[in-house]
């Protein structure tokens, strides 16, 4: 939805949220704000989980993300799934928020969050996050799953360690989801995690005549692996792929010029053909 005007969210999210159980908002600089998507999308849809794809924890204060996020899941219990990653360094540099070691902000922000949303009262001295006896008076019920939107080998085995579950970005093909889950579960093993794990794939695609085809946004990576294909069959078959390499939700990132078009597509004709 990074492309979506603010005042758009909510028709767009209603008019695709029918054979969909997510819908994802991007976080990005210099877009739109995550936190108010997020309401907008989950007050214009009935069912749907909502997802924040991805919070930045270089500019997102723990405590007030899981406030955030213990509002929205308040209000909307079971619908909402929270993402924290490093943010692009480039983007984290234009606002002033690089950091030294994204990793150490990234467990840190993550077991921080997770705690305050089980309603811990938390304390914490680390590099970065600092915490004296904070805990949330309106903790949620039901606790959002917490996320970690990594790529790197180190990011992955962390993320298995210390959080609910792993954000992919688009461009990761099957092999690359496999070798991911490897990681995590490397992660898991070394924590002594034996709950869930849910894996989160970001996946471009496209159905149709390629040669229509333009460009790939300028988000994607140029050796971004995409379900295209010239049919729903095939274009199944390759997120099939996916979901046989272990991931568990696939979010799909419609290229062409008509995003909605695409992503009706996908719910009609591409969705349905999936063995979940």
């Amino acid at each position: 939805m990074r492309e979506v005007p603010p005042g758009a969210v909510a028709a767009h999210a209603q008019l695709i949220q029918q054979g969909f159980e997510e819908l994802w908002v991007v976080e990005d600089l210099p877009y739109s704000g995550g936190i108010s998507q997020m309401l907008a999308v989950l007050e214009a849809t009935e069912n749907v989980v909502v997802g924040h794809g991805i919070a930045p924890a270089p500019f997102r204060n723990p405590a007030a993300l899981a406030m955030e996020w213990a509002t929205l899941a308040e209000l909307h219990p079971h619908r909402i799934a929270g993402g924290i990653g490093h943010g692009v360094p480039e983007w984290m540099a234009q606002i002033g928020q690089s950091v030294e070691s994204p990793l150490t902000l990234l467990r840190e922000t993550i077991e921080a969050v997770r705690l305050l949303l089980a309603g811990e009262l938390v304390t914490a001295d680390g590099r970065y996050v600092q915490l004296k006896e904070v805990a949330l008076h309106f903790p949620p019920l039901q606790i959002p799953r917490v996320s970690a939107g990594v790529t790197g080998p180190k990011s992955l085995k962390l993320s298995g360690a210390v959080a609910d579950g792993t954000i992919l970005p688009s461009g990761k093909s099957p092999q690359d989801v496999q070798q991911a889950r490897a990681l995590i579960n490397e992660g898991r093993a070394e924590a002594g995690r034996t709950d869930e794990h849910r894996l989160t794939v970001f996946t471009g695609f496209f159905c149709g005549d390629e040669s229509t085809l333009p460009a790939p946004p300028p988000y994607a990576p140029s050796e971004s692996w995409a379900a295209i294909g010239p049919n729903p069959e095939a274009v199944a078959e390759m997120l099939q792929a996916l979901v046989a390499a272990g991931a568990d939700s696939i979010v799909l990132v419609p290229y062409g010029t008509d995003s909605t078009e695409q992503l009706q597509l996908a719910a009609t004709e591409i969705a349905p053909r999936l063995d979940r």
